[in-house]
């Protein structure tokens, strides 16, 4: 009964209580599989990947012919930059269970996200030949996403007949997203966006407030970053590393050009990485018992110097470690006055793109994460005008180290765009950066297809082609 209630707790993202519950477990039955798996995919949400890796081992000692603590063990491998620990796991699994098409997904997953794009084609297309289970729709997915396809040999049909076997919401969607993208390909953009507006409505059911909602939280944020605040940060904190964060909307080019900074010879990245908002601003709110922006008023350089050090332990986990190191979460935005309280050195580089562009972007992919802004164009606009009057906000505080790029001007030239930007972070532009579609590194982002190719205009005038459909729904917006 307590692994079950321990499971309930976890599932609802009660993770002390969660952990307490799996620790007590384990004080009763030292040898509970169960209670170690709990315990390490604790440590995998908190980003705690060493300790994840020991538990989660742990875990499939006890557990020997279950999937699901191996593919978590290689999430928490890849987490500590283990890429061939992670994959000789997820080798493992598929060796394990070689007829069920799950663990051949994870191994294609991985495959794709270090761009091994045949290998990640090869096993997908072997998962698919399984039959149907649940993760057939992401099988399907990802293949479509690969794009190689044509109007002979498609997935359409596979894609219609997966949604006469379901009813589970989640798996439909999926589905809607991929019959939209396989569409697109085929040239019939009516029918893609047809099934874009299906994914999009289907999406939002699953989504559990309103961008609305947010809209006091960002007035906060610009009511409590002042030119006061600012003007405090301790200006005699030089790191040996200058932290970069790529900041902006969603589909705005920050993959892109995460990579072409990673291949310059002084800088690593940390990829999305939550620290800033899941473990330095959580620290702070539970030191002053005082929610974010407004524990900012009540800062002290004790509390500044624990915070800070909080990141600077996530910035050693960067491969290499290098002069400059990159964290592209877009909404970092919302802590650019925090981040420049702990580093008054950090460099912030804003991204933008086309406001149509960006929106048919979200509009037409898929994001894991259930916000209303990602699946509804009416919730986007509004996203984006909060995002744009904060934006503004920052730009009005003279001593913030902002850089604008635009996405368009980035693929249009991106050598001088480049040069111009590296002047800024303060090096030399080295031409190795327009290389970076070589890179071996894992991207596991929406763009992970798209970035192993060379730069290209291919994505500016895509919207066009629904520039009607897509103005229209602006409008019953």
């Amino acid at each position: 009964m307590l692994i079950k209630k321990a499971n309930q707790l976890l599932q609802q993202n009660k993770l002390k209580e969660a952990e307490f519950h799996f620790k007590a477990i384990l004080n009763s039955d030292p040898q509970s599989g169960e209670a170690f798996f709990g315990l390490g995919r604790i440590a995998l949400r908190l980003e705690r990947f060493d300790a994840a890796v020991y538990l989660l081992q742990k875990a499939c000692e006890r557990l020997p012919h279950m999937l699901e603590p191996l593919h978590a063990l290689a999430d928490a491998f890849n987490g500590v930059q283990s890429p061939i620990d992670a994959l000789k796991v997820l080798e493992y699994a598929k060796s394990l269970a070689s007829h069920n098409p799950e663990p051949h997904y994870y191994l294609a997953q991985h495959y794709l996200n270090y761009g091994e794009l045949d290998k990640a084609h090869t096993t997908f297309a072997h998962a698919l030949s399984m039959g149907i289970y649940p993760v057939t729709a992401y099988i399907l997915f990802e293949l479509v996403q690969l794009g190689r396809f044509n109007k002979e040999h498609n997935y359409v049909s596979n894609l219609h007949h997966f949604l006469t076997q379901t009813n589970n919401l989640r798996l439909k969607m999926v589905c809607y997203y991929a019959l939209g993208k396989s569409y697109d390909k085929l040239e019939d953009t009516e029918q893609a966006f047809n099934y874009y507006v299906l994914a999009n409505k289907l999406q939002k059911k699953l989504a559990s407030f309103k961008t609305s909602d947010l809209v006091p939280f960002y007035e906060q944020i610009i009511m409590h970053n002042t030119q006061t605040l600012v003007a405090s940060a301790d200006q005699t904190f030089t790191g040996t590393i200058t932290p970069v964060f790529i900041i902006g909307m969603p589909r705005s080019g920050s993959t892109l050009l995460e990579q072409m900074l990673a291949n310059h010879s002084q800088f690593a990245t940390l990829g999305e990485n939550t620290s800033i908002s899941n473990q330095v601003v959580a620290f702070i709110e539970q030191q002053t018992q005082t929610p974010y922006p407004q524990c900012l008023d009540i800062l002290n350089t004790d509390l500044i110097t624990k915070a800070r050090n909080i990141y600077i332990e996530e910035l050693k986990k960067a491969q290499p470690i290098r002069a400059f190191i990159i964290n592209k979460l877009p909404s970092n935005y919302q802590s650019i006055g925090l981040i420049y309280l702990l580093f008054p050195h950090a460099k912030f580089i804003n991204l933008s793109r086309e406001f149509n562009a960006t929106a048919f972007s979200v509009f037409s992919n898929y994001f894991a994460e259930n916000e209303p802004y990602f699946c509804d164009l009416k919730e986007f606009k509004l996203y984006h005008a909060l995002y744009t009057k904060l934006m503004n906000h920052w730009r009005s505080l003279p001593s913030l180290p902002l850089y604008d790029m635009h996405y368009e001007q980035i693929v249009v030239e991106p050598k001088a765009q480049l040069s111009a930007l590296f002047s800024f972070l303060g090096c030399e532009y080295e031409p190795q950066c327009l290389a970076f579609y070589k890179r071996k590194a894992a991207v596991s982002t929406l763009s992970k297809h798209a970035i192993r190719q060379p730069i290209n205009t291919h994505a500016l005038a895509h919207w066009e082609r629904y520039k009607t459909p897509l103005l229209k729904q602006f409008e019953q917006a």
